[in-house]
């Protein structure tokens, strides 16, 4: 079997685009009628000589490293990267998979080996003897790798009742045809080799609602490409490497050092989840960021007064001025948002939203940003994230129109490049920008009268230390730290994004 060096294995080819040649594009409209796309499904199937909803297993043992997605300094990325040693064990005759997973740590620690357990609309991970059932948005991922597998995606290919051609195509100087049908709450693609029938990638477009960092993007475009065919003991061929992307950001790269098939079934017991995770899973599911309503885990409280914190899985903040409301952070969902202002409204009869001050700009605070541009509201942020947030602001949502969709109103940026003044009275605040390594797009914001501070999301506690005063993690405080000196600022307490009941002491918060 040949081997290939990772190095170069894992290189990616970017910003060249391939056209179908002139012949290909007259050709087109003259074949289309002679096409049958159940033909082509099947003499790829007969290719691989291995095809979902048989009787039999699948095992594959490799690498991957793998992209997280709207987690950096900025929201454009370039992106924090995570490898791991894997093997998998799937089910040729359902979408099942159990994959044992070693993380590889930079330092050369040795994490804890986790397992994965994708069966019947249920998503568990073990570690040790500790199983949790896992997120709805999370078993949307998984559910991903499974069904757009080259297996898989050419045996939901042959029972699709819309299957139909779409269009010719050439790449690298190969021929290909593209087969597509509906799948999920989207649609799957392939596009299959004219030469050797075998899918060269496989393109999925659909919406993930439930996913607290995609569900924002709308209409996401994941593509497998599939390279390094080999000949398998088996008697049929399997792709030794897999490269994903995202709306077409790299997202996640697998190489694979083994793939065995099995004509006999899986032991009973491969794929079982315990009850009590499945419990979690429910419950988790109930939980989903479309489905999320504020106070699911906590009620509002007041820090000061008109300063409102709203916990939930992050926590966002209300502050009543003489002439409305600001609201601090647009996370989770436009629900929630309306939820908020639900809030609001119920406090502060007939008081108006005046602002939105958004500190950051990772993925996962972003949920009800849309929603925010529709509703007009002026939106307080970090010039360096504007660029990124009009993009967001543009980007589809026609699998599930949403109310900017709909309005196509442009966004009411005010950009803080300095120290600016919002509102008058007792509840005043001042925003700045941040700066620094980690904080470089992050603004904070001072409320002068309290000497209270809104602390982006640099205010991170260290957990499982021992009790006594709180430690904080350096990185992300250093750069809070330095923007408070820079500004002479004088602090008494500092709150952030993060659900923590109540604000810290900043003599805690500088103390090392």
């Amino acid at each position: 079997m040949k081997t290939i060096p990772i190095a170069v294995a894992s290189s990616v080819l970017v910003g060249v685009a391939f056209a179908p040649s002139t012949a290909l594009l007259s050709q087109n409209a003259t074949r289309h009628a002679s096409i049958d796309p159940h033909v082509l499904v099947a003499q790829a199937l007969t290719a691989m000589h291995i095809g979902a909803g048989s009787t039999g297993t699948l095992r594959l043992v490799g690498i991957q490293h793998e992209y997280m997605l709207g987690n950096a300094e900025r929201a454009e990325g370039p992106w924090r990267a995570f490898y791991a040693r894997f093997s998998e064990l799937r089910d040729e005759g359902s979408p099942r998979m159990r994959r044992t997973e070693q993380p590889l740590a930079p330092d050369r620690s040795s994490p804890r080996e986790r397992v994965f357990i994708l069966t019947d609309s249920v998503l568990a991970m073990r570690t040790g003897s500790t199983e949790t059932g896992l997120s709805r948005g999370t078993y949307e991922d998984w559910i991903d790798r499974v069904e757009f597998s080259p297996d898989w995606a050419l045996a939901l290919a042959k029972s699709a009742p819309d299957l139909h051609w779409v269009r010719m195509g050439e790449r690298y100087g190969v021929q290909y045809d593209v087969v597509s049908f509906a799948w999920r709450n989207g649609s799957m693609s392939l596009e299959l080799s004219r030469e050797t029938h075998l899918p060269i990638a496989v393109e999925i477009k659909r919406a993930y609602p439930d996913n607290f960092r995609w569900g924002p993007f709308g209409d996401i475009t994941m593509r497998a490409s599939y390279l390094d065919w080999q000949m398998q003991t088996w008697g049929g061929w399997w792709p030794m490497q897999q490269q994903v992307s995202w709306n077409g950001q790299p997202l996640r790269d697998v190489t694979y050092g083994s793939a065995t098939f099995d004509n006999a079934p899986a032991v009973a017991d491969s794929f079982a989840v315990s009850d009590s995770a499945r419990a979690q899973f429910r419950a988790s599911s109930r939980l989903n960021f479309s489905t999320f309503r504020l106070g699911m885990r906590g009620e509002p409280t007041e820090l000061r007064p008109g300063i409102v914190r709203v916990p939930d899985f992050w926590a966002m903040t209300l502050v009543k001025q003489p002439d409305g409301v600001v609201i601090f952070e647009s996370h989770i969902s436009e629900q929630y948002l309306h939820d908020i202002i639900g809030e609001v409204h119920r406090r502060w009869p007939g008081a108006p939203i005046k602002a939105l001050v958004m500190t950051s700009d990772p993925w996962a605070h972003m949920g009800g940003f849309r929603e925010a541009v529709a509703l007009g509201i002026p939106i307080y942020v970090n010039p360096r994230s504007i660029p990124f947030l009009t993009a967001l602001a543009k980007s589809p949502h026609l699998m599930r129109p949403d109310s900017l969709q709909r309005s196509h109103r442009a966004p009411k940026f005010v950009a803080v490049s300095g120290k600016t003044v919002v509102g008058s009275g007792p509840n005043k605040f001042e925003l700045y920008p941040v700066g620094g390594p980690y904080a470089e797009r992050m603004i904070m914001a001072y409320f002068p009268d309290y000497k209270l501070l809104y602390g982006a999301d640099l205010v991170a506690v260290n957990r499982g230390v021992p009790k006594g005063a709180p430690t904080f993690d350096e990185t992300e405080a250093a750069d809070l730290r330095a923007a408070v000196a820079r500004e002479k600022l004088v602090v008494d307490s500092v709150f952030s994004v993060q659900n923590d009941p109540h604000p810290f002491a900043w003599s805690d918060f500088v103390r090392r």
